[in-house]
């Protein structure tokens, strides 16, 4: 399964680079980060949870990932009154 991340305090290449090799230290995990935008591409063997993906970010700097939601089917967000 591949899944999307956003990833927050990346600023440059050296910080992509070591995102990318932090999530990859992850067993079973395949990550390739981009820059722009800023996200990490994540094709796992079977599920990780986010914050095991956060812990291996938050060891190798002050990163942050989340996971980004799919876009709703209507595209109007229904707020709770």
């Amino acid at each position: 399964m591949t899944h999307t991340y956003k990833i927050n305090g990346m600023t440059c290449d050296g910080c992509r680079t070591k995102v990318e090799n932090a999530l990859n230290t992850i067993e079973g995990v395949q990550a390739t980060v981009t820059l722009n935008p800023m996200e990490a591409t994540i094709t796992m063997e079977k599920h990780v949870p986010t914050e095991e993906l956060q812990d291996a970010l938050s060891a190798a700097g002050n990163y942050t990932i989340q996971m980004t939601l799919p876009p709703s089917h209507d595209g109007h967000h229904h707020q709770p009154h």
